[in-house]
């Protein structure tokens, strides 16, 4: 009976301590641009989209909004061999529902390298609802080329006061290093408890 209570116990545990951190570390913003931005560079078309809301705005010459129109432009960005190089983020600023987080990447696509245009720098800035992209603004700030960048600019909401970014220790979020003391205290926990029931 006791390790029926010690397994079932374990797995209590296990549900509380894994299922926040993976929450918050698809919640974390920086986590979500790198994800999707692996996902160009690898060709991986469902982890790009994974990270993209069901009906995200984007400007691309032009509007593309909505699952088919994102899809299609996806895909047109693998065609081109996409990559993606981020060279800086700025600082999450908390929206009333959700975040707002500046980036900066290197950007290379095949058609451009045709052209003989290595790469294009590209300030970016995303809106990320329920840990998703749901909007997607990039600017070219080398515009070393007439080739146009892979997104077009957009009008964004202004962020919020800079005192409720997300908070952070060592450069950890601190939802990250919570979810790991809830795991080692349960490890902790059902050390006793077996200790108990021997």
């Amino acid at each position: 009976m006791r390790s029926v209570r010690a397994w079932l116990l374990l797995g209590w545990l296990l549900a509380v301590a894994g299922f926040p951190s993976i929450a918050a570390a698809h919640d974390d913003p920086i986590v979500t641009v790198r994800v999707m931005c692996d996902g160009f560079n690898t060709l991986d078309m469902d982890a790009v989209l994974g990270e993209l809301a069901d009906t995200p705005t984007l400007k691309i010459a032009g509007d593309a909004r909505g699952t088919t129109q994102i899809q299609d432009w996806v895909q047109q960005q693998m065609d081109e061999d996409l990559r993606i190089e981020i060279l800086n983020f700025g600082t999450p600023q908390k929206l009333s529902d959700g975040y707002t987080l500046t980036w900066t990447g290197r950007f290379s696509r095949q058609d451009w390298r045709k052209l003989g245009i290595s790469t294009q720098v590209v300030s970016n800035i995303v809106v990320i609802r329920n840990g998703r992209i749901a909007e997607w603004t990039a600017e070219v700030i080398d515009a070393g080329a007439p080739t146009p960048p892979p997104l077009a600019a957009a009008v964004l909401p202004a962020p919020s006061d800079p005192a409720d970014t997300m908070p952070e220790m060592f450069g950890i979020p601190v939802s990250l290093l919570l979810a790991a003391a809830v795991a080692i205290t349960g490890a902790a926990a059902l050390v006793v408890v077996s200790k108990r029931g021997a």
